[in-house]
């Protein structure tokens, strides 16, 4: 009795080691597809910046909000020198005024938003709000 109830342990202890294996594995592999599609997305937004200009100021009629500066857009792919941690939380840029176009249009569409961890305030509507002439 004593021996199949180590047997047992010995097979459940197995199985849950194998389990965090497994599930090590999977986190690994969805943090890679997550890292390819950052990588992805700052190409994108690059090229879009330098050669479709007009795309970049379309598709930003659409952004709402303001920035919060959690600082998450900052640390895509890999941390901002240039970015300093405040102690209330918040985040400043060190270049502020001379920062690069990817920096400064962050983010240009909703999916941008998918790529940095943390919680950003801008938000895109579905079209533009035409106004009316006054009367």
């Amino acid at each position: 009795m004593k021996r199949q109830t180590a047997i047992s342990r010995e097979r459940a202890r197995r199985s849950f080691e194998e389990r965090l294996v497994v599930a090590k594995r999977s986190r690994t592999v969805e943090d890679a597809k997550f890292r390819a599609r950052q990588a992805q997305g700052k190409l994108r937004r690059f090229v879009q910046i330098q050669f479709h200009k007009q795309e970049v100021v379309e598709a930003l009629s659409l952004r709402r909000g303001d920035c919060n500066r959690c600082g998450a857009c900052c640390e895509i792919l890999f941390k901002c020198p240039f970015l300093k941690k405040n102690d209330d939380d918040t985040t400043t840029c060190g270049i502020y005024e001379d920062r690069p176009g990817q920096c400064r249009l962050f983010p240009i569409e909703r999916r941008d938003l998918e790529e940095v961890r943390g919680s950003c305030s801008y938000y895109f509507i579905e079209k533009p709000v035409k106004l009316e002439k006054a009367s």
